[in-house]
């Protein structure tokens, strides 16, 4: 996450549950449990990640692993797995390969594909409690999106990675995006750009002028070290004014 999960701006809402699709290796794990969020869905793709994942998680009572590719229907495609291994993708490589010169496809294996809302109707009678989306699966995104617009209408904020060139060969676009999540009540409050054709964007529901302009500022108050919980504390009280 270009932006870390405790520096988002959640003023609206507490994050009582994440589905995070595109488990890889549980990166964000350590920064999902310092801000006390322990009740996570994570979906991969990869069966050669399904071991280490399970592992991790067995002593989180509210932790699951859905072992399955996050699609738009029900479906069998191909993954390609990179030699980094979080580079994998549905997508063959686009400007990814002229980016990244390095890493390369070493194999691939068929996977099932499943829209989300779905498996949540067959493994979840709670879904309403996981109000906070975090996507990166290189590429194919939109396609997630689509398989989930029961859990769009539940959820508040959504975090996921996002593309301006063609990184990987027909994968969806930020504007793309941007104009599927409006019809759920999404505005795009912040961004953040690489210089390799994807960066991050955060959606959300509510506050939308307050959080962009938290969002604008972050980088400064980073800079300047100011805390975090400080510059919530100060944007909650003029809201209440």
């Amino acid at each position: 996450m270009l932006i870390n999960f405790n520096d988002l701006f959640l003023l609206s809402s507490k994050v009582n549950g994440v589905i995070h699709i595109g488990a890889h290796d549980l990166e964000e794990l350590p920064d999902y449990l310092k801000g006390n969020v322990r009740r996570i869905i994570w979906i991969e793709a990869n069966p050669e990640k399904y071991n280490f994942i399970e592992e991790r998680i067995e002593r989180f009572e509210n932790m699951t692993l859905g072992k399955f590719a996050a699609g738009r229907k029900n479906d069998f495609h191909i993954l390609n797995l990179a030699n980094n291994g979080q580079s994998s993708s549905l997508l063959e490589f686009g400007t990814h390969k002229m980016s990244y010169p390095d890493i390369d496809y070493v194999s691939k294996i068929q996977v099932e594909t499943k829209p989300l809302d779905d498996w949540l109707d067959e493994n979840f009678n709670n879904k309403d409690l996981y109000n906070f989306i975090n996507i990166d699966i290189q590429g194919y995104e939109l396609e997630a999106l689509k398989g989930m617009p029961n859990q769009l209408k539940i959820a508040e904020h959504i975090y996921l990675e996002v593309n301006f060139e063609e990184v990987y060969l027909g994968c969806s676009q930020i504007k793309d995006i941007d104009k599927f999540l409006l019809k759920f009540g999404f505005v795009r409050v912040a961004l953040r750009k690489t210089d390799k054709g994807w960066g991050d964007a955060i959606y959300s529901k509510n506050n939308i002028l307050i959080a962009k302009l938290y969002y604008l500022f972050l980088p400064i108050i980073r800079v300047i070290k100011f805390p975090i919980t400080i510059s919530r504390f100060f944007i909650r009280t003029f809201i209440k004014r």
